[in-house]
């Protein structure tokens, strides 16, 4: 699964500049909630028929509302709705409210959890289709981090240790079922929308901060040499060697990342780079690996907004990095 947009902003911005504490803590929790969602994502798998369909980190849209879900299991009998929380410190919910070491907390995640599935089926329901649909929030931490002292305005929920029973109980009730998991898939994959959760305020000022050029992949460092070598550049921080090719990708796609919502053009991205003896192969990369969206004075290139590990898996290149 790749990794939701948002994460991967911060992470690029985390890499070329020095971040707010807020922000830094908001992307140790996305770091967090990540591989939370991998490994319930995993347990699904090792427990579910193949037929069965998942989607992952989808966004949905209606004037005033917009909502992310993590994941969504379609099945020939029903479709379920799982948020996925990974909470690490001690959880508690008692009156209505929810405590993390004995802090009252100001969001709800029943609250939340009801509210996305009240989206998800209102988008359904305005196409007149009723489909069977099931929620549950999912807390995915194997130490138990969780408590919930009472029963009052609960969303459904699972504990990790729930998870298994759950599913094959969620494999007994498929059979007979009439939905097609794939034409379902499709269908509500139609109604989804590109969805970047980074607020346009938090955007920009942030991406002011940020260091423009190549960065060593291997420890972050902006100290590189790109002219020494015919075929790599060399980071003098730690001698790392990477193909300049994959470094050029490998940025164009974090800028992309970064400045998602402007055109991907070679002057822009050159620009960024800031290395003039790098644009043959900046021209080449985009020629190559990015389709030609509109071609005019300055051409625009179609705009993945993910990092190169999401945008381009397992690509090879030529040359390696030693």
């Amino acid at each position: 699964m790749d990794k939701p947009f948002e994460l991967q902003f911060y992470e690029c911005l985390n890499e070329r500049c020095e971040l707010p504490t807020s922000v830094k803590n908001r992307l140790a929790r996305q770091q967090v909630g990540y591989e939370g969602h991998l490994d319930f994502i995993k347990i699904l798998r090792e427990n579910l028929p193949e037929h069965f369909v998942l989607l992952n980190d989808i966004f949905y849209k209606l004037p005033y509302k917009f909502t992310q879900i993590d994941s969504v299991l379609i099945t020939e009998h029903a479709i379920y709705r799982f948020e996925v929380k990974n909470l690490l410190s001690e959880y508690t919910y008692k009156e209505g409210f929810w405590y993390r070491k004995g802090e009252r907390l100001s969001r709800n995640f029943f609250t939340q959890v009801k509210r996305a599935g009240e989206i998800f089926e209102e988008i359904i329901q305005n196409d007149g289709l009723y489909l069977p649909m099931e929620s549950q929030l999912v807390f995915i931490n194997e130490d138990d981090t969780v408590k919930i002292f009472d029963q009052e305005n609960v969303s459904p929920y699972l504990m990790r240790w729930e998870l298994r029973s759950y599913l094959k109980k969620v494999v007994e009730d498929s059979r007979g079922g009439s939905m097609n998991p794939k034409e379902v898939a499709k269908y509500l994959m139609s109604k989804a929308t590109e969805g970047h959760l980074v607020s346009e305020v938090m955007d920009k000022k942030l991406r002011a901060l940020a260091r423009r050029g190549i960065l060593c992949e291997n420890c972050d460092s902006w100290r590189v040499d790109v002219k020494s070598r015919r075929y790599h550049i060399l980071c003098k921080n730690c001698g790392h060697q990477e193909p300049k090719q994959r470094a050029v990708l490998r940025t164009i796609c974090d800028y992309g990342v970064l400045y998602h919502d402007r055109p991907l053009t070679k002057n822009a991205v050159t620009e960024f780079i800031g290395e003039p003896s790098l644009e043959y192969i900046i021209k080449r990369t985009l020629l190559n690996y990015f389709e030609l969206n509109s071609k005019g004075r300055a051409s625009i290139y179609l705009n993945p907004a993910k990092r190169m590990e999401f945008a381009f898996k397992g690509e090879e290149f030529r040359y390696y990095s030693k």
